[in-house]
């Protein structure tokens, strides 16, 4: 039993790490294609007067506010996930240690009124 809990735990931190990393990943490609696009098109950004820089730059990081928005969903989605199901086995295990005191009891008072 306990080597499936370290694969468990070896596996949760894996999956944790994933989300972030796929988010960095997209967020590079993102912004390779952001500055080859401006290449090509021959666009300088530092050209921009500040309004036109402004709208520039809250255009260009939109996209990327909404990936990590998604992110974070999904990462709070399965810590939810997760914490659902310690709390389901903290209570299975709650509910077996009250089936062992119960049974306990009963043997004591069958020894205790057999004397």
């Amino acid at each position: 039993m306990a080597e499936t809990d370290a694969e468990a735990i070896l596996d949760d931190r894996r999956e944790r790490r994933r989300l972030p990393v796929i988010g960095l990943w997209l967020t590079a490609l993102y912004l390779i294609g952001l500055v080859a696009y401006l290449a090509v098109q021959g666009q300088n950004p530092a050209d921009l007067r500040l309004n036109e820089l402004g709208d520039f730059l809250g255009g260009v990081s939109s996209p990327l506010a909404f990936l990590w928005l998604v992110l974070g969903f999904f990462q709070q989605s399965r810590e939810i996930r997760l914490s659902n199901k310690a709390l389901h086995l903290q209570a299975r295990e709650m509910r077996r240690s009250v089936d062992e005191h119960r049974r306990i009891a009963g043997e004591g008072r069958e020894q205790g009124g057999g004397a």
